[in-house]
């Protein structure tokens, strides 16, 4: 782990000598498999739990995650407009790991179908989301590990793995296809006030607009809008998702399958 003179609440360009050493070092790993011990023992804990104490749980981590975006999108704004003179439009709340925020908010506190589809994406998109950014926890190059830029960011990932774990556990959420299909409709709401945002401003929230550090279809998109054909970047992530989606149910089908033969040997 990096090792350096700076304070836990120090703004990434003041922290001297980091250059992302803890991106894909023994840092990156050790938070893998603490994180992965810690949702063991917590879905242990909680596998049992009723659908009302469930939803609690719902209700505080919705809270708890709008108030950490707060306060994080506060810290690192100070330093932004300090330093640039502007605020860093890259912190607006429409990344794919900010839905979670807006999902737990409706699944907690809403009810009908509008719930029924929050849920399912919690189980979808957010398995997704917290899978993908924990293995590659891009903070890591801009944060060391012992700061709260970085905890900021395991903390929230973890948080999205964890709370579609306990949803499919608990059996709050009943796993068959139609969560994908509910999940991705969900998803694509949001996703078409994201592409508009996008195209307006030339953003690339949720990777709409260049499909930013996507292996291979990065580049595809760049193609696509050398060749004035940028509208269908939108319609190419929008088919990525629905894949990762998809493979998210086939994880969920595995650990149903487990489940059905650890309680056979235990009958």
């Amino acid at each position: 782990m990096f090792r350096g003179n700076y304070n836990f609440f120090e703004y990434k360009y003041n922290i001297e000598n980091y250059h992302g050493q803890d991106y894909g070092s023994f840092a990156q790993y050790f938070y893998l498999i603490i994180s992965i011990i810690l949702i063991i023992v917590l879905l242990i804990i909680l596998r049992k739990s009723s659908r009302e104490k469930v939803n609690s749980i719902i209700k505080f981590i919705g809270i708890f995650m709008i108030v950490f975006y707060i306060i994080k999108t506060t810290w690192e704004s100070y330093y932004d407009i300090k330093l640039s003179g502007s605020f860093n439009t890259g912190l607006l709340p429409f990344d794919t790991c900010s839905i979670i925020m807006y999902a737990c908010l409706i699944s907690g506190f809403c009810k009908g179908k509008v719930k029924k589809y929050a849920d399912a994406w919690l189980v979808t998109g957010g398995m997704v989301g917290g899978i993908a950014a924990m293995l590659f926890l891009n903070a890591f190059k801009y944060y060391p590990f012992l700061s709260f830029g970085a905890f900021y960011s395991m903390i929230w990932h973890f948080l999205m793995v964890f709370v579609a774990l306990l949803l499919v556990v608990t059996g709050y959420v009943k796993i068959n296809y139609s969560v994908v299909l509910h999940g991705f409709a969900f998803h694509f709401v949001i996703s078409i006030v994201v592409i508009i945002i996008d195209f307006i401003y030339n953003f690339d929230f949720m990777l709409y607009l260049h499909l930013s550090s996507i292996p291979y279809f990065e580049d595809i998109a760049s193609k696509l809008t050398s060749m004035n054909m940028q509208m269908l970047n939108p319609l190419l992530m929008l088919f990525l998702y629905f894949v990762a989606f998809n493979i998210i149910y086939l994880f969920y089908l595995i650990i149903r399958k487990f489940k059905i033969v650890y309680n056979t040997f235990n009958n």
